[in-house]
């Protein structure tokens, strides 16, 4: 098979494009014929190596991609030969604590792929056969690579830990990447009202199209004055940070009394300064929230199939140009998702 691979860390120059072996199904496993695979900010930083992550080179990177199932292992049922799926990317082990308690994206054994292990950026992925999630005839697979990460991931962090309710005020940061602009979607199908950001008018007017209902470019406006413009002085009630960085400062001091601040990334910056007396006084709520489950999966791909959530998919790459792509990821030009068109 044809896959994307490095075996150094740097830039976009070190992916190189060649064969690797065909993945052989084991008992209980699938070979997926990827069709199409989504990209990540943390793909960058697996290559950059700044990630924190174990794996062995070489790499494949992707943690998204949709495919057709073209062999299975003992165990598995034949008549899954040829069914549409999407992968669901964490690779549990279905028996410690976490996994029995139905929170199995905290599994202790778990393996991300494209992280911990080989993931979409090639024709073939090799995944436990209940990680192959079928897919609604009405969904494509650009969609589901496209969707089921970015919407798992935004509901997990907005529904599921946050708590979420019907007339909130959210204000959601970067609104125009993968996460934040799935995160809209769910916030405008959940009856709140959404304040977002961005970095450019043209972001920030897609925005406005899928339901934001105030915008701030924060290259030109203070977003915690702006949102106490916005707000009336009162501050919203809960904030979706995907960021980090400066944009965890201006959460702290954007929320009302008894604020949540749901954090799901921190690509602009990990270690930030912490106002605790603000934070004890005004009794806000820091909730940490990292990927989602499969019955999240599985449920938004319902509501993905049923048209209720839309992927926003920006640019198509062939799979030989995922350098090409990763460079325009790494732009932060693109609202929505950038995907790789594989054969």
């Amino acid at each position: 098979m044809k896959a994307v691979v490095f075996d150094q860390h740097g830039g976009p120059e070190v992916l190189r494009y060649e064969d690797l072996p065909d993945p052989v199904a084991g008992p209980g496993e699938v070979v997926i014929d990827l069709r199409a695979a989504g990209l990540n900010h943390v793909d960058i930083d697996i290559r950059d190596g700044v990630s924190r992550f174990d794996f062995e080179m070489p790499h494949v990177l992707g943690i998204e991609g949709a495919g057709i199932i073209s062999a299975v292992g003992p165990g598995v049922d034949e008549a899954r030969l040829g069914e549409r799926v999407a992968l669901a990317y964490i690779r549990t082990c279905g028996q410690c604590e976490w996994c029995l308690r139905g929170q199995e994206n905290i599994c202790e054994n778990r393996k991300l792929f494209g992280e911990h292990i080989r993931g979409t950026y090639a024709q073939k992925v090799l995944a436990p056969a209940d990680h192959a999630l079928p897919l609604p005839d009405s969904l494509g697979f650009a969609e589901a690579a496209a969707g089921l990460s970015v919407f798992g991931t935004a509901w997990h962090g907005l529904i599921t830990r946050a708590g979420l309710t019907f007339g909130e005020t959210v204000l959601i940061h970067s609104v125009g990447s993968g996460v934040a602009s799935a995160a809209l979607q769910i916030c405008k199908a959940a009856g709140a009202t959404v304040i977002g950001t961005a970095s450019t008018d043209l972001k920030l007017e897609r925005a406005t199209a899928d339901g934001a209902d105030h915008v701030i470019n924060y290259t030109r406006e203070d977003v915690t004055e702006a949102v106490r413009r916005i707000t009336g002085g009162r501050g919203v009630e809960l904030v979706f940070d995907v960021v980090g960085g400066k944009a965890f400062q201006e959460s702290m001091f954007s929320m009302r009394p008894y604020g949540r601040l749901v954090s799901i990334g921190a690509h602009a910056g990990e270690v930030v300064p912490f106002d605790i007396i603000e934070f004890f006084r005004r009794q806000i709520s820091y909730i940490s929230s990292h990927t989602q489950t499969r019955d999240e999966m599985r449920h938004v791909l319902r509501l993905m199939g049923e048209g209720k959530l839309n992927a926003r998919i920006h640019s198509r790459y062939p799979l030989e140009r995922a350098a090409d792509a990763q460079q325009e990821l790494h732009s932060r030009t693109a609202y929505g998702k950038i995907i790789l068109d594989i054969d």
